[in-house]
């Protein structure tokens, strides 16, 4: 009976040890090493760049002779060369599109003159009109023999004349009568004003006793000062 009893026993316990499944160990999920791997490329990839700014910038630091106590212009001078380069790289993209437009506006910065309305010669004797009291008269054309430039080796005389004389009476009497004459001299690039309108002197020729005298578009833009003025 004891063995019989054993031996069921035995069978038993098989088969409990039979129903038991091993537990198998937990597998790495792929999602751990996928993110370990882009930390680390992306780790390297900072590190790269760092090494690539630092040799550039100490590549820069030797071309501009920087060294010792000179790195306080350092930053001054790395912006001076990136702005000419900027510039360069702006000129080469407008030469591009001047290509496509040939009727562009100058790109190179032009001295402009001073506007104006009309260009007169006189010859001596001529008059110059515009004045409302005094007649204006080119008197001649003289030559400046120690003249230190061109412009000023030869100068016009401009005789001036009220046109209705100044009187000066004593009870009733006539005392004085005058015209007040005078003279007055221009040389080449210098202005005048004669009633509203303001001129500037083009040449003087001796050679030809011509004076060229040109009308300012505007005169209330000129800024030259007037040698004279006639109302």
């Amino acid at each position: 009976m004891d063995d019989a009893r054993s031996l069921r026993r035995h069978d038993d316990d098989d088969a409990l040890m039979t129903r038991v499944r091993p537990v198998r160990p937990l597998a790495r999920r792929d999602g751990d090493l996928l993110g370990v791997a882009s930390r680390g490329v992306g780790l390297l990839v900072k590190l790269t760049l760092l090494l690539i700014l630092l040799t550039v910038l100490v590549g820069l630091m030797g071309i501009l002779g920087v060294g010792g106590g000179a790195t306080a212009s350092v930053g001054n001078r790395i912006g001076a060369a990136l702005g000419d380069g900027a510039s360069t790289v702006g000129r080469a993209v407008q030469s591009v599109r001047d290509v496509a437009d040939p009727a562009h506006p100058p790109r190179d910065a032009l001295a402009q003159d001073t506007e104006f309305d009309e260009l007169v010669r006189l010859d001596v004797g001529a008059q110059i009109g515009g004045s409302q009291t005094r007649t204006l008269t080119i008197a001649s054309i003289q030559r400046r023999q120690e003249a230190v430039h061109p412009d000023q080796s030869a100068y016009a005389v401009i005789h001036s004349e009220l046109i209705v004389p100044r009187e000066t009476r004593v009870m009733g009497l006539l005392v004085r009568s005058t015209r007040e004459p005078r003279d007055d001299y221009l040389y080449k690039g210098e202005t005048f004003r004669v009633g509203r309108r303001l001129y500037k002197v083009n040449w003087v020729s001796f050679e030809r006793q011509q004076v060229a005298v040109a009308a300012y578009r505007d005169a209330d833009r000129a800024t030259a000062p007037a040698k004279f003025e006639v109302d």
